[in-house]
């Protein structure tokens, strides 16, 4: 990547170690696609319910963490199977005909 990934903090503590593991994360979503140009990250902690409490961010960050860039990681190489042309493509009827007319196979 060519800029150090943006991370946004609210309402959740600053620490080295979640800068450290979403720079390992970014770093392996690059391997996919190299032409990133720059990452922002926000992690926000919702409140919640009196009867609930807060979640403990310690334990439950690395998780929720992972499951925010596997998502990524999907989208990302959907969008890198499209630009090369991997991705299906589905034939219409009309091309299918034509493509076979060309052929002279009507």
């Amino acid at each position: 990547m060519h800029v150090a990934p943006q991370i946004i903090f609210h309402d959740v503590d600053r620490s080295p170690w979640v800068e450290e593991y979403i720079a390992e994360r970014m770093a392996h979503l690059e391997r996919f696609a190299q032409d990133i140009i720059r990452c922002h990250v926000t992690l926000t902690q919702e409140q919640g319910s009196q009867r609930k409490g807060n979640r403990d961010m310690q334990t439950e960050l690395p998780a929720i963490i992972n499951e925010a860039f596997g998502a990524i990681e999907t989208q990302l190489k959907r969008t890198v199977a499209r630009r090369r042309g991997d991705a299906k493509q589905h034939m219409t009827v009309g091309t299918e005909a034509r493509f076979a007319a060309e052929q002279g196979e009507e």
